[in-house]
């Protein structure tokens, strides 16, 4: 769970029992030529102003809350070493969205979500929006029907995923292969420390 000692408005408006809070979503995508074409949504039903630290634009961003964005999986925190992961759906059916991720190979782009607490009676922002989840995108789904269209995002805390069977492996190939290079011999134990406890703070 986050805590917050320094902005009292802020750490009051998340513990309390009766709030508003939105969700906002950067996609920091590019286009085949490489010029940056992001995309910045909003879950609530009202456009949010917003100049993030992460966004790959400079000032102030609109995040749009006009339906492109439908669906996204719950974020948990945990205090165990665990790979993040999160679901986005988006709406393929606005002008544009599903050449943002045609042939531009949208694997690894980063993706950073915040959390944005509003003022009951006035929905402006209350303090900064809190920097809840940053990942990179690695899977991609488009799926279209007769009358509808879904683009499915599979995003991740890190690119690597050692969960997944198809991808990175725990040996030194494996690892010179994404790094480029052949100096680093960091997963030439994991064979060896496969079954060792680990105490992670404890003393026995």
């Amino acid at each position: 769970m986050k805590s917050f000692h320094q902005d009292t408005a802020l750490r009051d408006e998340y513990y309390r029992d009766n709030k508003f809070a939105v969700d906002l979503i950067e996609l920091h995508l590019k286009s085949s030529s490489g010029r940056n074409t992001p995309l910045y949504l909003a879950t609530g039903m009202i456009n949010i102003e917003f100049e993030s630290p992460s966004a790959p634009t400079a000032g102030v961003n609109t995040y749009s809350a006009q339906g492109e964005f439908m669906s996204m999986s719950s974020i948990t925190e945990q205090f165990d070493v665990v790979l993040g992961k999160v679901n986005l759906n988006l709406s393929g059916l606005p002008t544009g969205y599903i050449d943002k991720f045609v042939n531009t190979e949208p694997e690894g782009k980063p993706v950073h979500i915040y959390k944005c607490f509003l003022d009951l009676n006035t929905l402006e922002t209350v303090s900064e929006p809190i920097n809840m989840f940053a990942g990179e995108i690695y899977n991609v789904a488009i799926s279209e029907g007769r009358s509808s269209c879904q683009i499915s995002l599979q995003v991740s805390s890190k690119f690597a995923d050692f969960e997944r069977r198809a991808g990175r492996m725990t040996n030194d190939w494996s690892n010179w292969n994404f790094q480029g290079s052949t100096y680093d011999r960091a997963m030439a134990q994991t064979g060896y420390i496969g079954n060792t406890e680990f105490l992670w703070g404890r003393s026995s």
